[in-house]
């Protein structure tokens, strides 16, 4: 009989953070398996790692040989995990857990309906506001955070979603064995978002849960990679998902909406002179169109019998861009707010 959760914990020269998220888990030791993955750490850091866990006991220490990456590190572990528990629960390093977290997940674990279920991640330096309640997909193809920096008192009830955000995100083994695990053409980043939606386009559903509280130190992983070639790579995968995932039904109706966007996109970049910006979405476009096109092309034919629900009803969950940008442009161009690409690259 399978055992219940496993709780798999990704490291990586931030010991620090690491430490701070264990002894946050210290009061549930014993609900769940916990996984403390190091991915080939600098220093003695993997020393100080195993110092922590013989005075916590509380997590299984694996070290790997080098840095695979958020996606490959995962995927490593998967075959095993999936095969012996029911669940898999996902956790950043630089998060801290409400003490009631993982009951509420053993909750949803027993209820035995749950596909996927994100969490009421917010923000840890400014516990009002939320860093996300899952994923959104917009018309334009973008899957990105709901919620994000909005009141916690915004996302008080349940609701349903595009998906987990794998900082803090409960996936049933079950349907890790239908859909597959991460797609290994990603690295680090937006292999949640393509793994939410192909969930949703093969009839899975993802869950919000607002009582199951987690705290988020926004941007202290990531902006250790968070530069030129990491922003290319998550356009490009923006690019990819949504031709291997969506129906053409879909591609076909938003395609004219997507150019049109995608010329105001370059007219503003050259008018207030974004030039990498102008770069980033130039160069994801030559990627995915002649060197990955037959990639993802194959990729497409692969998902092909995942693509159980109508295209009009995945139609129907995408929000439709314009909102969106205007917003961004509001915040990026005429107050002149740094975004994440302007702070870290």
């Amino acid at each position: 009989m399978k055992k219940n959760l496993a709780i798999i914990i990704l490291n990586w020269n931030n010991f620090d953070d690491t430490r701070e998220c264990l002894e946050s888990l210290v009061e549930v030791k014993g609900s769940a398996d916990i996984f403390l993955i190091d991915n080939a750490s600098a220093g003695d850091e993997p020393e100080k790692l195993r110092g922590l866990n013989d005075q916590l006991k509380i997590a299984k220490l694996i070290f790997n040989d080098k840095n695979y990456g958020f996606t490959a590190a995962h995927n490593k572990i998967f075959p095993s995990v999936i095969e012996e528990y029911q669940y898999v629960f996902l956790l950043n390093n630089d998060t801290v857990i409400h003490p009631e977290l993982i009951e509420i997940l053993l909750q949803h674990v027993r209820s035995e309906d749950t596909d996927m279920l994100s969490c009421k991640m917010i923000n840890y330096w400014k516990r009002d506001l939320m860093d996300n309640a899952g994923h959104r997909m917009l018309s334009s193809g973008e899957i990105i955070p709901l919620g994000h920096g909005k009141s916690v008192h915004n996302f008080d009830l349940p609701i349903k979603n595009m998906g987990a955000c794998a900082g803090a995100g409960l996936y049933s083994s079950s349907m890790l064995k239908d859909i597959g695990i991460f797609d290994d053409y990603f690295k680090t980043g937006y292999e949640d978002a393509e793994l939410g939606l192909r969930a949703f386009i093969a009839g899975y559903d993802c869950k919000y849960e607002p009582r199951a509280v987690v705290y988020h130190k926004m941007g202290q992983s990531i902006k250790k990679v968070f530069k030129y070639k990491y922003t290319l790579k998550i356009q490009t995968n923006i690019f990819y998902a949504y031709l291997k995932l969506v129906h053409w039904q879909v591609i076909v109706i938003y395609f004219l909406p997507w150019f049109l966007r995608f010329i105001m996109i370059t007219l503003v970049d050259i008018i207030f002179w974004r030039p990498k910006y102008l770069k980033v979405q130039y160069h994801a476009l030559y990627i995915i169109l002649f060197r990955d096109w037959k990639k993802s092309m194959r990729a497409r034919k692969q998902s092909r019998d995942l693509r159980r629900i109508s295209w009009w009803k995945l139609m129907r969950k995408q929000e439709f861009f314009l909102l969106r940008d205007i917003k961004s442009f509001y915040r990026f161009i005429i107050k002149g707010e740094k975004s994440y690409f302007e702070k870290y690259s």
